[in-house]
């Protein structure tokens, strides 16, 4: 008898997307938070396009536009963008001209004070100085930069805490490497550590680094040079054009009214959905080759 594809729905807070995604690692309750945006967005791009979630692809700049894609971010924001780099950079770079509001000084203060794990992990109250925190398993080898990770360790003192969803052959890895003196439980909560350290590594597919902006602390970034684009890489290029970031460039783009980043508790959350699309609308698109609706489920 012929095998029959498993179908589900690949989008935010479906859970069985989010088990092929992070297998018997739960997450957090406070994700859910994020159900009234996600309802709020369109089934498609502009111009029959389509949305998808927690996926990218890029036409490296190419003047058109081939999709639209969104993840969860912080458990407070539903980040929407083009599936382009061009033009994902250019509405940042627009973005951060705006004036800070009062919204995004409010928004700023919540990502700094009441920041959660998005993975249901084990409180710690332990702290360390310096801490690297790690892609998981599917990138780390691809994006991480290893000499400037046994540089900061041997020179700075600095851990490594391993992303909760690696592998337990890529942690064997990790130990080799690195010592098992040097790693931090993947278990445990990468918030509580977060709060408590100094020093932030991070690279550009995690939302650590942008919470530690927002902390005012120290942070590094652990990229390769030249890596393809992760999740956030758009955001920390735009706030690290002057070689550091900038607080209030960060503070720019939680105000601004077409940025994509759409925050949970947002007063007009619709009105920065549609802006968001409306800004590309005279850009050229092309219709996907598979057409798909995004399908959020129940309101």
């Amino acid at each position: 008898m012929a095998l029959e594809t498993l179908a589900f729905n690949d989008v935010l807070n479906n859970d069985i997307a989010h088990f092929f995604k992070s297998g018997n690692i739960r997450r957090s309750d406070e994700n859910n938070q994020l159900n009234k945006i996600h309802h709020l967005l369109p089934k498609k791009g502009n111009y029959g396009t389509n949305l998808e979630y927690d996926i990218w692809y890029d036409f490296e700049g190419e003047e058109k536009i081939r999709g639209y894609v969104y993840t969860d971010l912080m458990t407070k924001f539903v980040y929407i963008k083009p599936a382009s780099s061009l033009f994902s950079r250019r509405l940042l770079r627009k973005s951060i001209k705006e004036d800070i509001t009062e919204e995004g000084e409010r928004i700023f203060q919540d990502i700094a004070n009441n920041n959660t794990d998005k993975y249901k992990l084990r409180s710690i109250e332990q702290t360390y100085p310096y801490i690297v925190f790690l892609p998981g398993t599917n990138i780390l080898n691809e994006i991480t930069d290893d000499n400037k990770i046994e540089k900061a360790i041997k020179k700075d003192g600095a851990k490594l805490k391993p992303h909760p969803l690696t592998s337990p052959f890529i942690m064997s890895f990790l130990k080799a490497r690195y010592g098992k003196k040097n790693l931090i439980d993947k278990n445990l909560s990468g918030h509580d550590l977060l709060n408590n350290t100094e020093v932030v590594g991070t690279c550009s597919n995690s939302e650590m680094g942008l919470i530690a902006i927002a902390q005012g602390k120290r942070i590094h970034l652990f990229d390769k040079p030249k890596i393809r684009c992760k999740t956030y890489t758009h955001i920390y290029n735009v706030l690290h054009e002057n070689g550091y970031p900038v607080i209030n460039d960060l503070k720019r783009l939680f105000s601004s009214e077409y940025s994509g980043l759409i925050y949970h508790d947002s007063k007009s959350p619709k009105r920065k959905i549609n802006n968001f699309f409306k800004n590309f609308k005279k850009v050229e698109h092309v219709k996907p080759i598979t057409p798909k609706t995004l399908n959020t489920g129940k309101k």
